[in-house]
């Protein structure tokens, strides 16, 4: 993982005010289920963001046996936020938390969806994180920004944009979340197919006010990553202000 904030023991990146998020596409449980259980322990996330969450009835029940599974709490999302959904560690403070199903062309597109928290950690002011899967469709994508901008600005909180945004870094989804949202790091490696990366689908981007104290991929097992789904993790380790 680039940056000293990101490496080190388990103590060391829970230390001080940093909170851990992670945005990863688990491409429905297709692959291995044990696999994206360690890969998710060994990330260690204070804010797990995932996309492709399965979405078949029951959603939310398979969402809150992962999060369990994980030593994790399960806030939101599942078959009613299009397959995103939401999770914490048990220090992570959560305010409101809403998910949401985002339209989509025809009936034999996928469901997109997002869900946006409000987190932080205790004694830090708190952020607003949305976990979204954006559209394979150009324009659909920059409608479903458009949603996610509203969602987020209604919280007042500084943004924090994690998914699958199904476009590299130079197309306009990227820049869609507003002037203040920015890319921390666009020299970060390709994050699809995790087999052998082409394409930097994957992203944390993050809104003025937050610090970026490291990102990368996580540093788990890759063997897993693979055995787990089709995209590679993202981890990005963010500086919280201290709550006045």
């Amino acid at each position: 993982m680039d940056g000293g904030a990101g490496e080190g023991t388990a103590g060391e990146r829970h230390g001080g005010r940093g909170l851990r998020v992670v945005s990863w596409n688990i491409r429905d449980l297709l692959g291995d289920p044990l696999a994206v259980h360690r890969v998710l322990r060994a990330l260690e996330p204070d804010v797990a963001c995932l996309q492709e969450v399965p979405r078949r009835p029951g959603s939310r029940w398979q969402a809150s046996t992962l999060a369990r599974a994980t030593g994790l709490l399960y806030v939101a999302g599942g078959r009613d936020s299009g397959g995103t959904a939401l999770l914490v560690s048990l220090r992570t403070e959560v305010g409101r938390a809403r998910a949401v199903r985002l339209p989509v062309g025809g009936r034999t597109s996928r469901t997109r969806g997002a869900v946006v928290a409000e987190v932080g950690l205790p004694g830090t002011g708190r952020v607003a994180v949305a976990s979204v899967h954006l559209s394979l469709d150009a324009d659909e994508r920059l409608r479903h920004c458009a949603s996610g901008v509203d969602l987020l600005g209604r919280t007042g909180r500084p943004p924090v944009v994690c998914g699958d945004l199904n476009e590299r870094p130079d197309g306009p989804a990227w820049r869609a979340w507003g002037d203040d949202v920015r890319d921390p790091a666009p020299g970060a490696p390709p994050t699809f197919p995790a087999k052998g990366p082409r394409s930097r689908l994957d992203a944390v981007l993050v809104g003025s006010g937050v610090e970026v104290l490291g990102y990368g991929d996580g540093g788990a097992d890759p063997v897993d990553v693979r055995a787990a789904s089709d995209h590679v993790p993202v981890v990005a380790v963010l500086g919280l202000p201290v709550r006045g």
